[in-house]
């Protein structure tokens, strides 16, 4: 380090614990040699800070051994604070990691100052460790992932450090290698429990905390988390590579408004050359080689632990170490912006002998490619054939446009993979390992998608407008052709552009009411919706239909119009007003065009998967029910339409409580996507993940549980982390785990969907509250009943507001409340959540319902357990006993398992 850098660890609100016995005279310690404090005699004072003391001391029982010994000054535990304090030291307890200094016990002196007895650590602060041994860049790394491992183990157990920095990573040594070790974790969190952190104090260390932990708003202080830690990480390894912290403080400090790091290759760029020249030799590269690797790839690591925005930091310890190791294996960090060229390079850099055979398969590919679609690109070198005979151009242009709409983008990109896994393996099997390695990495439809893209389509789209200009309505309809071939082969943002284009050439033309300039608006629109704007497609068909207020109701096109608007309300989570609209809508088209015309049917299809979503579930499957025969006979049995209403009937049978001819059904479908497509097209993987959730409904778990995973691992590769369907995916496997009792892999899952479902939907939309109530039932499955209710206290007001009266969501968060209550002992919450649950099913459902039944049943067994008897009595005769006297042959599937399920809790009961 350089001698002109600021101290190590400055800190005044914290201790700066040295693990190495002091000379020093003993006076002025708090605490003489041989004082005993609970089971610990004080032998020495290691080190002072501002708030307490640290000294080496001896336990005595139950076993000798010498500890550290942290006194706390500040704080005094009064008997408010002293169960906060219990229960943060079992938890400090209960850590067992290799990497962490273990916190033994903990009590306060007769003065109420709480101590803890940790490990006796007598090591070195990491960053001194390095540079007094010159550790090499690798190393350093490789030292520095052991640390993140070791606090992603105390995360693991619900304990946040916040005071990471290098005088609480000390590096020992054992056999002589490195061995790091995390000293004071979770301390600084107990310290502050035990203060009631008044006074605005905040344990912590300012140069390394996080925004959110140093900012002076209290609400934003209180939600310090895991990625706090993930945050005074970034600024360790920050020191680590750049020989010092960032230079100002207010780089690390949060104020009020959001600040930007300075990259750790720009604070090497500012030291003095000779300086800078050292920090590189030690690390074992040239500056300039040191200059190159944090710009190339640390920089991005650093600055991805550091974000302001917790949202935009690593998600757990974890992911940064494995990022970090990523570096050292060679292979594309998550921290740096998305690039194919970047993952591309990176393989290619470890195997340009397999590259070498695949690059002349990718070249072969391209040609074909090119040759198949050479006749768009004939439109420019024939403008004089098109100027004469323009009806044989639009049938050419058409011809086109079929033949590149008929394009599947993802059976073409995994084409592309098995041809270069075939050509790979008989050039050199010896690769095909790293091949499928780089192939996991890169997502081969979006390479396809990018070959067309720029090679075809952009390259018309630039012919277009250089040779027929003096053409635009030629011009207008080739662009609409480019734009539909866009639209199709999933390029929906340069859609909605081509799309727009038209529509405002038409308009200046024809006007703006004109059939065809509508036409255009319709689809801009519905790119749009694709692309995932719903909020810019409604406001194109707001201006669009304002411009056209002389067409009728029924007309086509404005019906047209209106099924899109009415499907982006519904994705912005306003599904009752995007139900009533397509009520209207279809009952509409129905009257103008019948029920076997193509705008019927998808305004049908619309309404049903709305109806199911809003709770109506019956009614959606009815609708369902007589869609799919018709789609078959007009479309035909492998149509997108047929497979998609197929798909949609057999996810309201199994939401209807009808799972075994919902699995069926699905069966069928799978294999049909799988004959089409393959097992891993996005079709295919959606079918088998609703595939998964039927035979899980069905009682078959265990089963399902291997397909559950392999649905979600190719989704990853295939789609994305973040994309819907990955989401969706592991929704799926958290509620797989849940019902496999694996509680700590299903609350894992869970957190990590509402963490991306808030980001990128808001907390307010049905699918984030939806996750919201399935993680409060999870956790009361788990045993954490006081959680569960904690969780629906904040969501329920939220999800009242937001989803339809007696929505099955909020009746599921109503017996989540029964359940937890009950667990807890809290009678008339329990009470309370049933009646609400039965008058709401009571309402929606009618009194002869099996899910009302069953609701009368459970309140009626709270009423007569907590001393109710004749109330739960009446109830039992009301609801029950008609149930259980009726013939088996009356009974509909759902209420035939209740009833099976009350005659076995009633004889578990009187036995």
């Amino acid at each position: 380090m350089n001698p002109h850098d600021p101290p190590d660890d400055p800190d005044p609100t914290e201790i700066l614990p040295a693990r190495v016995p002091q000379a020093a005279a003993q006076a002025g310690e708090t605490l003489a040699a041989g004082t005993r404090v609970g089971r610990y005699r004080i032998e020495s004072l290691l080190g002072r800070g501002g708030m307490g003391e640290v000294y080496r001391a001896e336990q005595l029982e139950p076993v000798r051994r010498t500890v550290a010994l942290k006194l706390l000054l500040r704080q005094r535990l009064d008997a408010r604070h002293l169960a906060y304090f219990e229960v943060e030291r079992q938890m400090l307890a209960q850590m067992r990691h290799p990497g962490i200094a273990q916190v033994y016990d903990a009590g306060a002196t007769a003065e109420g100052h709480p101590y803890f007895a940790m490990e006796f650590i007598d090591g070195t602060p990491i960053n001194r460790y390095c540079g007094e041994r010159a550790l090499p860049l690798r190393q350093r790394i490789g030292l520095f992932i052991h640390v993140c491992q070791g606090v992603q183990h105390a995360h693991q157990k619900g304990v946040i450090h916040r005071d990471l920095k290098p005088g609480n990573l000390l590096v020992d040594e054992v056999d002589g290698k490195p061995a790091p070790k995390i000293i004071d974790f979770g301390i600084a969190t107990a310290a502050s429990l035990a203060s009631g952190n008044e006074a605005g104090e905040r344990a912590g260390t300012p140069d390394y905390m996080s925004p959110e932990q140093a900012g002076a708003d209290p609400d934003v202080a209180g939600a310090v988390d895991t990625r706090s830690d993930v945050y005074s990480l970034g600024v360790v390894l920050y020191e680590l590579l750049a020989g010092s912290r960032p230079s100002a403080t207010h780089e690390t400090i949060a104020g009020t408004a959001d600040t930007t790091v300075r990259r750790p290759s720009e604070q090497l760029a500012t030291l003095p050359p000779g300086q800078a020249q050292q920090v590189a030799q030690a690390q074992g590269v040239s500056l300039s080689g040191m200059r190159r690797m944090l710009r190339g790839e640390l920089d991005w690591v650093v600055l991805k632990a550091m974000n302001h925005d917790r949202g935009g930091r690593y998600a757990s310890a974890a992911e940064m170490g494995e990022d970090l190791q990523r570096f050292l294996d060679g292979r594309p960090l998550l921290a740096v912006p998305a690039s194919r060229g970047y993952v591309w390079g990176k393989f290619a850099r470890r195997h340009r002998g397999a590259l070498a055979a695949a690059s002349l398969v990718a070249c072969a590919l391209v040609g074909g490619l090119a040759l198949s679609l050479y006749g768009l690109q004939q439109a420019r070198e024939q403008r004089a054939v098109a100027e004469q005979r323009s009806i044989e151009l639009g049938k050419v242009s058409a011809f086109q446009q079929s033949m590149l709409e008929d394009i599947d983008i993802e059976a073409m990109g995994l084409g592309m993979a098995n041809d270069l896994r075939g050509q790979v393996a008989q050039a050199d099997p010896a690769d095909t390992a790293a091949l499928e390695q780089a192939l996991g990495h890169a997502s081969t439809s979006d390479l396809a998608r990018g070959l067309i893209e720029r090679n075809i389509l952009a390259g018309a789209e630039q012919a277009i407008a250089r040779d027929f200009a003096g053409e635009p309505a030629l011009a207008a309809d080739l662009r609409e052709s480019v734009a539909r071939v866009r639209n199709a082969l999933g390029l929906y943002a340069e859609a909605a552009e081509g799309f727009r284009q038209v529509a405002d050439y038409r308009a200046g033309v024809a006007g703006p009411m004109a059939a065809t300039t509508l036409e255009a608006r319709r689809e801009q629109a519905n790119a749009l919706l694709n692309a995932a704007r719903p909020k810019d497609a409604i406001a194109v068909l707001d201006k669009a239909m304002a411009a056209a207020p002389a067409l009728l109701p029924g007309d086509r096109i404005h019906l047209g119009m209106e099924l899109v608007q009415s499907d982006a309300i519904a994705a912005l989570g306003d599904r009752p007003r995007a139900l009533r609209m397509q009520r209207e809508i279809h009952a509409r088209a129905l009257a103008a065009y019948g029920e076997r015309d193509q705008l019927t049917m998808q305004a049908a299809t619309s309404l049903a998967v709305t109806l199911a979503r809003s709770g109506e579930i019956k009614a959606g499957r009815a609708l369902m029910e007589k869609q799919v025969p018709l789609s078959t006979a007009v479309f035909g049995a492998d149509s997108k339409d047929t497979l998609f209403a197929i798909g949609s009937l057999a996810s309201m049978r199994a939401m209807d409580g009808d799972f075994g001819s919902a699995a069926e059904l699905q069966r069928g479908l799978v294999a049909t996507q799988i004959r089409r497509l393959g097992s891993e097209h996005p079709a295919t993987l959606a079918a088998r993940g609703n595939l998964v959730n039927m035979l899980m409904d069905s009682g078959q778990a265990k089963e399902a549980l291997p397909e559950g995973l392999a649905v979600v691992e190719a989704r990853t590769r295939v789609l994305g982390p973040d994309n819907p369907q990955t989401l969706r995916g592991m929704l799926n496997l958290s509620t797989l785990y849940a019902r496999l009792e694996d509680f700590k892999s299903a609350l894992a899952l869970q957190q990590k969907v509402i963490d991306a479902r808030i980001r990128v939907l808001g907390p307010r939309h049905p699918d984030t509250l939806f996750i919201m109530i399935n993680h409060a039932g999870s956790l009361q499955q788990a045993g954490q009943p006081a959680a569960a209710l904690k969780e629906l206290q904040r969501v329920l007001p939220l999800a009242r507001e937001v989803l339809e009266p007696a929505h099955p969501q909020l009746q599921e968060a109503l017996k989540i409340v029964a359940h937890a209550s009950e667990d807890r002992g809290d009678s008339a919450n329990e009470i309370g959540a049933y009646r609400e649950l039965l008058e709401m099913r009571r309402a929606k459902l009618g009194e002869d319902d099996a899910k009302t039944i069953e609701a009368a049943w459970q309140l009626g067994e709270a009423l007569d357990y907590y001393g109710k008897r004749e109330e739960g009595a009446a109830l039992r005769k009301r609801y029950v006993t008609p149930l259980l006297e009726a013939s088996a042959e009356k009974l509909d599937p759902a209420k035939s398992r209740l009833a099976e399920h009350i005659r076995q809790s009633d004889k578990e009961n009187a036995s």
